[in-house]
């Protein structure tokens, strides 16, 4: 018993100089009883041991430090059946600050205690078992004669797989000695279907032949009706167009004769009730009322021509109107296709139909003081109102004609009121390419494609989808690919000039950009782009209320495609914390107004004043891209 315990303190206090190894491992059982034998490739510097049990799992997990297995690491299968050791695993493990050899032992119920007697003989470490019976095994031994029997397997396998191999072998010859055969007969049937070929394109040249020659006779033909149709047709027109001028000849003598003898003369073309002209103030209006209400799908234009037409049911000719005030409408006259209103040179006013009136409205620069010159007209005389001076005019209907056109035989205009409205910007496409759908669907037809820069009339919203007018086409668009000019981040409003440079639509530094719809629930408040700075004129301090402060975070990414876009922003002094943020969300004094593919901009309240704060993502040198 003293011999036991002097060669377990020596087992625990050894210091390796140079690692130990176990040759072998060994089960030797006798009449006395069973041991488990470490053989050590030398009796010097023999490693610390322990053993540890756990009777949930049962498994003996035995401990060796800075010792090696020249059986190598792994999973040893020893006898599932046996009492003793069904299978071992070996790995390197640290173990109290030492590297430790580990041999977890899955064990039966002849071993189930941690407290096994050691020994030891020499070189061999023993680790003595109460239990009896066992079946004795040397680990190198047992899997040598598992190696030899699947190395016999493994000859056997290779004998039949160069049985297999030579069938198979056979069958390829056979089946490349058929596939011959076949691509003969292969090549044969092309070169028949080869030759029916050209013979059929032979009869399909000369059926084309035939048919082209039938359609320049046809053409012919056609071309020699036509002729003679646009003959007859310029025949007619001039025949109409001296009844025409005859008719309005004869009118003309009517109106003279009226107003010689006092009769009262009315200021409208037929079907109108009123047309009114307000310049003023960097705007410019042109308001028109037709005795049937005006929709806006029946409106077309401008065209080339600077012409608009309104589909409305009126006379088919009429005399021509002129407007002599303002700088957006030249003249008004009734057509077959219905009221026509030609623009002067240049005019791109924003079209917008509300109560059944029509709205033409564009920014003005030929008054560069503040007022307003506004007229009216109506059957029984003019109003005009000059707000740049202190009194008023009510010349009669003759008078204020020779005052603005001396050639004009009227002057069209007709209104009892005007109201001036505050007006939302128009839109600006800000992506490189979007769909304008006819629905507010993605699925939906497309009418047209539409590239960055393209202005559009906001007309309504309906969910992710602006309901927008471009040139004559009314359709939807997503609305996170259009902002409005003050929503433009730097970036954007660089390139946007340069996009209108290059389509020849220079607009001057400082102008105006026309309005796209009448609003009255516009907020009145003082705005302006930051640009992606802070505002210099108000103080951090005493802005305590929740919320992310703008002025502390930094935007790095941008998550695009999913449904709703969201800005991901880190803190500027700790990057690891990170916010995420869609368009709505409030934070510090504000909220998140706009998200796009590189920018966000915010709505800023503070002191009651309302600014708009932009951030952009970082280019690849760390600076706004």
């Amino acid at each position: 018993m003293m011999k036991n315990k002097l060669i377990a303190l020596f087992l625990f206090v050894a210091v390796a100089v140079n690692a130990a190894q176990i040759k072998d491992m060994s089960l030797d059982c006798g009449a006395k009883g069973c041991a488990l034998t470490f053989k050590f490739a030398s009796d010097k510097d023999l490693p610390s041991f322990y053993q540890k049990y756990d009777a949930k799992s049962h498994k003996l997990s035995l401990g060796f430090s800075a010792t090696s297995f020249a059986l190598g690491e792994g999973i040893f299968e020893i006898d599932a059946a046996s009492n003793f050791v069904k299978s071992m695993k070996v790995y390197k493990e640290p173990y109290r600050g030492a590297e430790f050899l580990k041999i977890d032992l899955m064990v039966g119920s002849a071993i189930a205690t941690d407290k096994n007697a050691i020994a030891l003989n020499k070189s061999d470490f023993m680790l003595k078992l109460a239990s009896k019976g066992g079946k004795s095994w040397t680990l190198s031994k047992l899997f040598a004669e598992r190696n030899k029997a699947a190395e016999k397997a493994a000859e056997k396998a290779a004998l039949e797989e160069k049985k297999r191999a030579a069938e198979d072998k056979k069958a390829a010859e056979k089946a490349a000695l058929e596939n011959k055969k076949q691509a003969a007969l292969d090549k044969k049937a092309a070169e028949k279907a080869a030759l029916e070929e050209k013979k059929r394109a032979a009869e399909e040249k000369k059926a084309a032949e035939k048919a082209a020659l039938e359609q320049r006779k046809r053409e012919a033909a056609e071309k020699k009706e036509a002729e003679k149709r646009a003959l007859e047709e310029k025949k007619a027109a001039e025949k109409a167009a001296k009844e025409e001028e005859k008719r309005i000849a004869e009118e003309q003598k009517n109106l003279d004769k009226a107003i010689l003898e006092g009769g009262k003369i009315s200021a409208l073309l037929p079907n109108l009730k009123e047309m009114t002209v307000l310049v003023g103030s960097g705007m410019e209006q042109f308001r028109l009322v037709a005795t049937t209400p005006i929709e806006l799908q029946n409106v077309i234009g401008p065209d080339k021509a600077s012409t608009i037409t309104v589909g409305l049911a009126g006379p088919q000719k009429s005399p021509v109107f002129k407007i002599g005030a303002g700088s957006l409408v030249k003249h008004v006259t009734w057509g077959a296709n219905g009221l026509k209103i030609q623009l002067q040179p240049n005019a791109k006013p924003v079209i917008v139909v509300q109560e059944g009136a029509l709205i033409l409205q564009a920014a003005e620069k030929t008054i560069k003081k503040d007022g307003f010159l506004f007229w009216s007209a109506h059957p029984d005389g003019i109003f005009v109102r000059d707000w740049m001076k202190a009194s008023e005019e009510k010349p009669n209907f003759e008078t204020f004609v020779n005052k603005f056109d001396k050639d004009s035989k009227k002057i069209v205009s007709g209104a009892q009121t005007f109201h001036l409205r505050p007006i939302v910007r128009e839109l600006i496409v800000v992506a490189d390419e979007i769909e304008l759908f006819a629905a507010p669907n993605d699925n939906a037809q497309v009418l047209k494609r539409l590239t960055f820069g393209d202005r559009l009339v906001s007309l309504d919203v309906k969910g992710i989808y602006c309901k927008v007018q471009h040139g004559t086409h009314i359709g939807f668009v997503n609305k996170r690919a259009v902002s409005y000019m003050d929503e433009l981040s730097a970036v954007q409003t660089e390139r946007l000039k340069q996009v209108d440079k290059e389509r020849g639509e220079v607009v001057a530094d400082g102008a105006e950009v026309a309005g796209s719809q009448l609003d009255g629930l516009y907020d009145d408040r003082v705005t302006y782009s930051s640009f992606g700075r802070r505002d210099p004129f108000v103080e951090i301090k005493g802005l305590v209320e929740e919320g992310i402060n703008i002025d502390q975070v930094e935007l790095v990414g941008i998550i695009w495609e999913s449904d709703v876009p969201m800005a991901i922003l880190v803190e500027s002094k700790n990057p690891s914390i990170s916010y995420t943020l869609k368009e709505g969300d409030k934070i510090l004094n504000g909220k998140v107004l706009k998200i796009t593919q590189t920018d966000v901009l915010f709505l800023i309240q503070e002191f009651g004043v309302s600014r708009r704060y932009s951030m952009g993502l970082p280019d690849k040198f760390g600076g706004q891209k």
